[in-house]
């Protein structure tokens, strides 16, 4: 009987290859990160996404990557405070692009909350709504209900 085995670099390839699937970059659409680099911006905003019944885990743009790649704690939804202060916003935004390509459902979904002038700035490709400061429960709620409500339809 001849027993068809695959070769070390197939075994290897297969191994990276289940390593790489869309289960590993599955969100969770309960929690909710919130990045923004004034504390008081955190507060607010992790404030109304909880008011949408969501977990949220708020952090500063420098640490925010590394929230994102927790395996077991991959949030559904990402909320960006962007303002010129921002530092280090393009290996977030490169690092959500590729998480969403990766995703079949398009998953973490990211809201970005901008000043009046920056609105027109963004990179829209990987922004599902854009928010336009001043945040409050009124205008940032229904857009965070609206999202999660069509991700999970």
């Amino acid at each position: 009987m001849v027993v068809n085995t695959p070769a070390t670099g197939d075994i290897a390839a297969m191994a990276h290859e289940a390593h790489e699937t869309p289960a590993r970059y599955m969100a969770d659409l309960a929690q909710a990160l919130i990045v923004a680099a004034s504390p008081i911006n955190r507060i607010v905003l992790s404030r109304i996404a909880e008011r949408a019944c969501l977990k949220t885990s708020a952090h500063e743009p420098a640490k925010a990557l590394g929230a994102l790649t927790v395996p077991d704690k991959s949030p559904g939804l990402v909320i960006v405070d962007i303002d010129a202060g921002t530092s280090g916003r393009e290996d977030l935004f490169a690092h959500l692009s590729e998480r969403r390509s990766a995703s079949p459902a398009k998953l973490p979904l990211v809201i970005a909350v901008v000043g009046a002038l920056e609105a027109a700035s963004l990179p829209g490709l990987i922004f599902d709504a854009t928010v336009v400061r001043p945040v409050t429960p009124e205008t940032l709620q229904p857009v965070i209900e609206r999202l999660i409500a069509d991700a999970k339809a």
